[in-house]
């Protein structure tokens, strides 16, 4: 979804789509919070809010700016299969792949994850989340949330793989930039890396910080 001409930018507790070609604004929302970060991927914006350490994410209509629902959670390696979102929950030392309904954020499922002693990847290949390491590999049931030991298709050796740029990814027109540490749709497993050089594996993610947002 191509917007020539439109941004989306924030200040304090504002989020507002600009038009910077007929200069006018298409839609303002406020916010209780401050805003410190910001991500689209396609007709999805996601807005990171704190107050005193407790972080929230709101899922905002891009085209009308109308909020869908609010979480308390920093959703990492977000993928959008079809009425979902999948993504990983950091909470202190624990991490967890859950899902949420996209259209109530209302959450499917949620699983522990057992990458301990390596650094963790998740990609989607062949309509199939992955979460592989170099000693192991994890695909999910996106029905349960159940996770199997499993392989990554022909060819592709998890133990050389270091970055990935996955199917999602490839279809998203915008990718959070490098400015800052929260990137929503970045894995946030550990591995470096900045947001504009792709998206999936490459690190920041862990700092909550600000983000950067896109046309």
């Amino acid at each position: 979804m191509k917007q020539t001409g439109m941004i989306l930018a924030s200040k304090k507790k504002e989020l507002f789509k600009y038009n910077t070609q007929e200069l006018k604004f298409v839609w303002k929302t406020e916010f209780e919070k401050n805003i410190t970060g910001i991500s689209r991927i396609d007709n999805f914006v996601f807005v990171l809010t704190s107050n005193w350490g407790t972080y929230s994410t709101t899922l905002i209509d891009y085209t009308s700016g109308e909020k869908k629902w609010t979480i308390k959670k920093i959703l990492y390696s977000i993928h959008i299969i079809d009425d979902t979102i999948v993504y990983i929950d950091k909470t202190g030392a624990t991490e967890e792949i859950a899902s949420l309904y996209l259209k109530t954020g209302e959450e499917k499922f949620r699983t522990k994850l057992g990458f301990w002693w390596s650094k963790r990847k998740t990609a989607l290949i062949n309509k199939k989340i992955y979460l592989f390491s170099s000693k192991k590999t994890m695909v999910l049931n996106q029905t349960t949330g159940s996770l199997t030991e499993s392989k990554l298709p022909s060819n592709l050796d998890s133990k050389e793989i270091t970055f990935i740029i996955d199917e999602f990814q490839m279809n998203v027109n915008t990718l959070p930039s490098s400015e800052a540490g929260y990137f929503p749709i970045i894995d946030g497993g550990g591995d470096m890396g900045g947001g504009d050089m792709g998206g999936g594996d490459m690190g920041g993610g862990d700092g909550g910080a600000a983000a950067g947002g896109g046309e």
